[in-house]
């Protein structure tokens, strides 16, 4: 008996090994090219941007290097929004990205109620109804692969834990590569 329950744990194990797999396969490429994509596993499942619903629908992936708040002399910080016909959605605020390297989502933003003169890194996760957001408690991290001040490219990859209310959501296996807006 104790063989055919260790028979059906690996069995299983190899199951949703194969599933994850086939999720990540999914998701674009890692370039660094300015190819406007983005793509991540949340909760175990593949997304992957295609754009926005409505009369006039925002592209996929819409961002790069974001510098027009008064406060922001480098004017190297990174804005990224992605869009998904089914109204789910990412975006992510980085600031002074002027190199490769990691940076943490890891302060809590508000993005309603005037805190954006502002912000901190975030990334949030949203489905209709729900806006999830990285905070002290649920963090995450960015790694810039590429940081491209003068074409305006930020390449890299995301994972991170983000929370609304009581619920949560895992993000991973997150990849982006966006040009200017």
């Amino acid at each position: 008996m104790k063989q055919i329950l260790i028979l059906i744990l690996l069995l299983l194990s190899l199951v949703f090994a194969a599933c994850k797999k086939d999720e990540l396969k999914l998701l674009p490429d890692a370039t660094q090219t300015g190819a406007n994509t983005m793509g991540a596993i949340v909760n175990g499942k593949a997304w992957v941007a295609d754009g926005g619903t409505g009369f006039n629908p925002p592209d996929p992936v819409e961002g790069g290097y974001h510098g027009t708040y008064s406060y922001d002399a480098t004017r190297n910080n990174v804005l990224i929004r992605a869009y998904k016909k089914d109204k789910t959605g990412f975006q992510f605020y980085l600031r002074n990205v002027s190199q490769p390297g990691e940076y943490p989502l890891n302060t809590t933003t508000n993005l309603f109620g005037g805190e954006l003169s502002q912000p901190q890194n975030y990334g949030a996760y949203y489905i209709p109804g729900k806006l999830y957001m990285t905070t002290s408690r649920y963090t995450g991290k960015v790694i810039i692969t590429r940081a491209d001040t003068v074409n305006k490219i930020a390449a890299g990859i995301f994972a991170f834990k983000a929370v609304h209310g009581k619920d949560t959501v895992a993000v991973t296996n997150g990849r982006f590569d966006v040009s200017n807006f």
